[in-house]
């Protein structure tokens, strides 16, 4: 299993319960030290490798390094990711842009680069590629127009590929989380506000769940999770 963002918040919680359960990752993020830190949990299980996959030479040599250890995967959790809550005014060209290429970009370089190593006879289980959206491609918020629209072209994205790949015997299902404890989201929010954030490894349960419904001939094309406060507000 490749896993992305496996530095910190989702993919990490992700890539830990996968090795927990026996699997290979190959874990993928920006910052090194988190990675060396999850390949010692499982030396012989785990490969890593520090990527910016906004740039396609960095995805090409990523997938090269994890070809050279795996010429064929199960398939790939994508869950690295960047937010920002900020006013339409307030956000400049440039960070609209960011935005859209580690959250969207970035998941169309990686897949397109796995799918030799996707292959695999007609007869042998389905492959599955799951992206990491939000909530916030179904629930409205103020002040995540950069976010939000790039949310949205995930879903888009996973439904297209979904429709073209899926006679390849390759499944992509998309993970829509409401609000959840990360990194990013601390940094972002006020203490009142993360009071409802849901932990990580929920959303890694959810996304593993996925994976094995997909490994075992069925097929989720998306799970949300609404956060506490969202249901409070709606009911």
């Amino acid at each position: 299993m490749v896993v992305t963002g496996a530095g910190s918040g989702i993919g990490r919680a992700v890539a830990e319960a996968h090795i927990r359960r026996g699997g290979e990752v190959f874990a993928l993020a920006r910052r090194e030290a988190p990675l060396r830190a999850l390949a010692a949990l499982a030396p012989a299980r785990v490969r890593w490798q520090g990527c910016d996959l906004t740039q396609p030479a960095a995805v090409e040599a990523a997938v090269r390094a994890l070809a050279a250890w795996r010429p064929a995967i199960a398939g790939a959790i994508h869950c690295a990711g960047d937010f920002f809550a900020r006013s339409i005014a307030s956000t400049t060209p440039e960070e609209f842009t960011r935005m859209w290429q580690v959250n969207v970009y970035s998941k169309f370089l990686l897949t397109r680069a796995l799918l030799p190593l996707l292959a695999a006879p007609a007869e042998a289980p389905p492959r599955a590629v799951i992206y990491t959206a939000s909530l916030a491609a179904h629930h409205d918020f103020p002040d995540e127009s950069a976010y939000a629209s790039a949310m949205h072209a995930i879903l888009g994205l996973a439904r297209s590929q979904d429709a073209e790949l899926c006679p390849r015997g390759i499944r992509v299902a998309v993970l829509s989380p409401g609000l959840v404890r990360t990194e990013l989201t601390e940094r972002s929010f006020p203490p009142e506000i993360m009071r409802s954030a849901m932990p990580p490894e929920k959303m890694a349960a959810s996304a593993l769940y996925q994976w094995e419904v997909i490994r075992t001939g069925g097929y989720i094309a998306e799970l949300l999770h609404v956060h506490s406060e969202v249901r409070e507000n709606e009911s």
